[in-house]
């Protein structure tokens, strides 16, 4: 019988349906080996909880090695500052004074607090509310290296030259270098290898024209899951950051940076529907899996699928709210359990009040997605 509340020690088929799944083995050992390679390669490693949105995960990426995890937003970061995460980076050019006085407030709950930033106008209204509220914010110049969602051009060196002086100038801001987000997914961009080296030499090649400028940049930090681990190899990148790396996703899985073994989060679905040989429906649709399937504006296909079963030849091809519709290859019978790997593992699990961890098939754990929907 299904069980509509998860409990310990029940076995993940007795399930009640949807519901959001990790396989805890598969992620211990994303962290370890995430960590492991950062550690070879001498960089400091920073984790985007953007991914999970667990305090319990980010205790394990700390407990790995991590030296600090990313935020999206302040209110993002704040349950993780309650949970005891020290040392957090707000990765995002927060704007206005709500935002300003609320990154002051957390600065003073953790020992070092980060904030992205990209313009004269956010270093002073940061700057105001951090006077105001006796603290220190640690800045670090957004740098546009090609993906254009923000940031100052990286070609534009006198540009960040002023604002690096700005910011240093300022009460309560102390500047701490430049960062970078561009992935793979940029136009034009070449295998995720190539494009993680050019995204770490460009930001090296920056940080090196400041310094000879007199300015000190101690934190050079780029990366994502695509690219950083080549990030990594790029000498004179100090740290990098990486989130989806703890659950990757049929995304990851596509372009050939994790394989299937990797893969830590699924979702079990029932089959409501069966009434064509080679087409099903299951009870889970764009409030189970977002109906992210990527793609856009970068240039790419649209993959032929939004989610794909486990071990099996199921494609979920289009949702509405509450249904998937699916086709098979196989054989499926109505009421059957089935698990499926999402397209993007980070809308997903921010769709979840919980998420069941388990392990030999048996449910270890239940965690509560502690910052889902904080977006401010």
């Amino acid at each position: 019988m299904a069980s509509a509340r998860p409990m310990v020690g029940a076995s993940i088929d007795d399930l009640d349906t949807p519901v959001t799944l990790i396989d805890l083995d598969r992620l211990e050992r994303n962290i370890r080996d995430w960590q492991a390679a950062m550690t070879t390669s001498g960089v400091a490693f920073r984790a985007h909880v953007k991914t999970h949105k667990i305090p319990e995960i980010a205790r394990m990426q700390i407990a790995a090695g991590a030296a600090g995890i990313v935020c999206a937003k302040v209110s993002e970061a704040e349950p993780f500052a309650a949970a005891g995460i020290e040392d957090i980076c707000i990765a995002f050019p927060i704007f206005g004074d709500t935002k300003w006085r609320r990154a002051a407030a957390l600065a003073k709950r953790t020992r070092r607090l980060i904030v992205n930033c990209d313009s004269q106008e956010a270093a002073r209204g940061l700057s105001a509310a951090v006077a105001a509220a006796g603290s220190t914010i640690h800045v670090q110049i957004d740098v546009d290296t090609g993906l254009h969602r923000g940031g100052v051009s990286c070609a534009d060196t006198a540009a960040v030259e002023r604002l690096a002086r700005a910011i240093a100038s300022l009460p309560g801001l102390v500047f701490s270098g430049i960062t970078t987000y561009r992935s793979s997914s940029f136009p034009g961009a070449g295998s995720a290898q190539d494009a993680g080296r050019e995204e770490g030499s460009i930001l090296v090649d920056l940080a090196g024209r400041l310094r000879a400028a007199g300015i000190a940049v101690n934190d050079v930090s780029a990366g994502s899951t695509p690219t950083g681990r080549s990030v990594a190899q790029v000498a004179g990148i100090t740290e990098v950051r990486a989130g989806n790396y703890v659950f990757n996703d049929l995304m990851q899985l596509g372009n050939g940076i994790a394989g299937e073994d990797r893969l830590s989060l699924s979702v079990l679905c029932t089959v409501t529907s069966h009434n064509d040989a080679d087409r099903l429906t299951i009870d889970g649709g764009t409030k189970t899996f977002s109906g992210d399937a990527g793609g856009a504006g970068t240039g790419r296909a649209t993959p032929p699928a939004i989610a794909q079963a486990v071990d099996r030849r199921i494609f979920v091809e289009r949702l509405n709210e509450e249904h998937g519709m699916a086709r098979t290859e196989e054989k499926v019978r109505l009421g059957e359990k089935i698990r499926f790997y999402p397209y993007h593992a980070c809308t997903c699990a921010n769709l979840n009040d919980e998420i069941v961890g388990f392990r030999g098939g048996k449910v270890e754990v239940v965690w509560k997605v502690a910052a889902r929907g904080l977006r401010t």
